[in-house]
């Protein structure tokens, strides 16, 4: 799944666009948008001054549309192509004031690619200071004719779990043992023939099955924290939804937690957003959210997100807090 972010270092909030699986649509917008961008700011010349770095073929010796294309998208690794450029003296100090005068501005369309994390316990995992993952073998080790078995490990410290993939009679099988001081354990495994070497993202895709055999393994204490949620609240404002499920869906994704994982989870309108459809109020439409009974031991599960309705029906978030 790709996703496109767009923010400016001249405003506040953020927009997220997904894109599923088509990076070639991802290409296109992108590469539109940085044009669109920089006529823009060309065509302004009472806001901005001077366009100071973009991307340039000469300078990456590639086009942006090639490099795209070429970049390396992991776990955690997102593409972010830049904008700078200087604003006017007038309008820096109508934007910055006299305080702070700082005329070099960013523009950032940054591309991520999301890979099913579904459990909060494999970013733990992946992001513990000893974690270590090697796949000592390729696609085409993988799907070569013959009998040669191939490993992948994964350690946290002496302990982890270790993928074999073995071949018997043409077919493929992959098993995944416990691990202990460099030791594996044999009658702590189990088989994984899940993983299609076929997908270009075959390898995160065994590095995520590695992490959930281990944390079966060696369970990890990880629950949600209520600092989690207050993070993801000063991220969402700003922020443009067409629809409340898209809402939903955008705080579990960055709380990196399922429905599965809070089932009482659920965003519904307010009651008051009918009194200000009907002209009775004039307030911030509001949202009314709860992350269920018992979640975060029994405190805040309750929640508020205001927001501002476009012309267009979109939602622009301006607040979220608990209750």
């Amino acid at each position: 799944m790709y996703y496109l972010r767009i923010y400016s270092s001249e405003k506040d909030g953020s927009i997220m666009l997904p894109f599923n699986n088509d990076l070639e649509s991802l290409i296109t917008y992108v590469v539109d948008q940085h044009e669109r961008i920089i006529r823009y700011l060309e065509s302004n010349n009472k806001k901005y001054e001077k366009i100071a770095f973009i991307w340039d073929k000469d300078r990456y010796d590639e086009t942006l549309e090639v490099s795209i294309r070429n970049f390396d998208f992991g776990i955690f690794q997102s593409m972010n192509v830049q904008i700078f450029y200087d604003l006017t003296p007038e309008y820096d100090k109508e934007m910055h004031s006299e305080e702070r005068i700082d005329r070099r501005e960013v523009i950032h369309l940054e591309i991520m690619k999301k890979y099913p994390l579904k459990e909060k316990g494999i970013i733990d995992l992946m992001t513990r200071p000893e974690y270590y993952f090697v796949c000592a073998f390729t696609k085409e080790m993988a799907l070569r004719e013959g009998m040669d078995s191939h490993t992948a490990r994964l350690r946290v410290g002496d302990i982890g779990v270790e993928y074999i993939l073995s071949k018997k009679a043409e077919k493929r099988y992959g098993t995944i043992y416990k691990v202990k001081e460099n030791k594996a354990i044999p009658n702590k495994h189990c088989i994984y023939d899940e993983i299609d070497f076929e997908d270009p993202d075959w390898e995160a895709n065994l590095e995520i099955a590695m992490c959930k055999a281990f944390l079966q393994f060696y369970p990890l204490e990880s629950t949600l924290k209520k600092e989690n949620v207050d993070e993801v609240f000063r991220k969402i404002v700003g922020m443009r939804f067409n629809r409340i499920s898209n809402i939903e869906y955008w705080i579990l994704e960055n709380l990196q937690v399922t429905k599965e994982d809070l089932p009482d989870f659920v965003i519904q309108e307010s009651e008051i957003n009918e009194e200000i459809r009907q002209g009775k109020t004039d307030v911030d439409y509001v949202l009314d959210g709860t992350f269920g009974e018992g979640v975060l031991n029994k405190q805040y599960p309750d929640f508020s997100v205001t927001y501002l309705m476009t012309n267009h029906n979109q939602m622009i978030i301006t607040d979220a807090r608990w209750n």
